[in-house]
C-alpha cells in the first residue's frame, strides 16, 4: 500500500510540473497530443499488471512513460535536413527566406470565421481558436519554394459544442500563393487585394465570404465548391473579370455593371483587353452573389 501512495505522489507531482511547464509556455501540449500516446499507456498498464509484485518495474515504466510526455512537449517541432517541420501549436509565426517565391497553402479547417489578409515580414502568421492544429512547413532545397499544411483536428471538448472556432492568417505579399482550402461551413473576409494569388480552390459548407482580389497577379484562377453560399466579390476596377456558374444563377448584382452573358458565364465589359483577369468557376447553391468595384 505504502508503494502504492508512493507511486501516486509522483504521478501528482509530476502532473503539477508538467502543467506548470506549459502554463509558462516551456513546452507545448494539447489534450489530443496526449490522447493519442493512449497505446503507449495500455502497454505500461499491461506491463505492471504482469509484473505487479515488482515495485522497480513500476517506476520505471511509468518514469519513461512521463519521460516520453515531457520530451514531446519539448520537441513539438521536428526539422529534418529538407526543412520539414510538424507543429501542434495552433499560434505560429514562418518566417521566410529571401529566395522564396512560390507557397502552397493547404488548409482544412473544421468551419467558423475566417480572416485572410497579408504581411511583409514573415512568410505567415496563423492564429487558430484551437489546440488541436497540426501543421507542416516544407521548403524546397533553394528555399525558392514553399509547402504549407495546416489540419485541424477533431477537438473533442467541443464536438457537441455550437460555438465556432475563429480563424487568422496572414500571408507574405511578395510570394505568389497557390491556396486550397477545405472547411465546414464559415463565414469572413478574404483580403487578396495585395496578395499574389494564381489559384484559389475552395471546398466549403454552407458560407457567407467576402473575397477580396486585386491587381497583383496577371492572373487568378478561383475554384469554389460547396453549399448554399452568400459570396460578395471585390475587385479593382482594372481587373477583367469572368464568372461561370453551374446550373446558373439568380439574385446577384453583376447585370447592372454592364456584364454580359455567355452561357453560364457573366464577363466584365474589360476582360477581353484587361492586363490582369481574374476567372471564377463556382459549384455551389449560390444564394446570393454581388460584385464590388473599387
Amino acid at each position: 500500500m505504502k508503494s502504492r501512495g508512493n507511486l501516486g505522489g509522483f504521478i501528482l507531482i509530476f502532473i503539477g510540473v508538467f502543467l506548470l511547464m506549459s502554463n509558462l509556455g516551456i513546452i507545448n501540449w494539447s489534450f489530443y497530443g496526449i490522447f493519442r500516446l493512449w497505446p503507449l499507456i495500455l502497454i505500461v498498464i499491461g506491463i505492471n499488471i504482469i509484473f505487479r509484485a515488482n515495485n522497480l518495474i513500476r517506476y520505471i515504466t511509468w518514469g519513461i512513460f512521463f519521460i516520453i510526455v515531457i520530451l514531446l512537449g519539448f520537441y513539438g517541432d521536428y526539422k529534418w535536413k529538407n526543412d520539414i517541420t510538424f507543429n501542434s501549436n495552433p499560434n505560429f509565426v514562418q518566417a521566410t527566406h529571401e529566395k522564396t517565391s512560390i507557397g502552397k497553402l493547404r488548409l482544412k479547417l473544421a468551419g467558423g470565421n475566417i480572416k485572410i489578409n497579408s504581411i511583409n515580414d514573415n512568410l505567415i502568421k496563423a492564429k487558430v481558436s484551437s489546440s488541436n492544429v497540426k501543421r507542416q512547413v516544407r521548403f524546397s532545397d533553394d528555399k525558392t519554394k514553399v509547402d504549407i499544411n495546416i489540419e485541424q483536428e477533431i477537438d473533442f471538448i467541443k464536438l457537441n459544442n455550437k460555438k465556432s472556432y475563429d480563424y487568422n492568417f496572414n500571408l507574405n505579399n511578395n510570394v505568389l500563393w497557390d491556396i486550397d482550402i477545405d472547411t465546414g461551413a464559415i463565414n469572413g473576409t478574404l483580403d487578396f487585394s495585395s496578395l499574389k494569388i494564381s489559384k484559389l480552390d475552395m471546398d466549403m459548407g454552407v458560407s457567407n465570404l467576402n473575397l477580396k482580389f486585386g491587381d497583383k497577379q496577371d492572373y487568378t484562377k478561383v475554384d469554389i465548391d460547396g453549399g448554399i453560399s452568400n459570396l460578395e466579390i471585390t475587385i479593382p476596377e482594372n481587373l477583367g473579370v469572368k464568372a461561370d456558374f453551374d446550373g446558373g444563377i439568380k439574385n446577384t448584382n453583376i447585370s447592372g455593371l454592364g456584364w454580359y452573358k455567355s452561357g453560364d458565364s457573366y464577363i466584365s465589359p474589360n476582360y477581353e483587353n484587361a492586363e490582369k483577369k481574374l476567372e471564377i468557376d463556382v459549384d455551389t447553391g449560390i444564394g446570393k452573389f454581388d460584385v464590388r468595384v473599387e
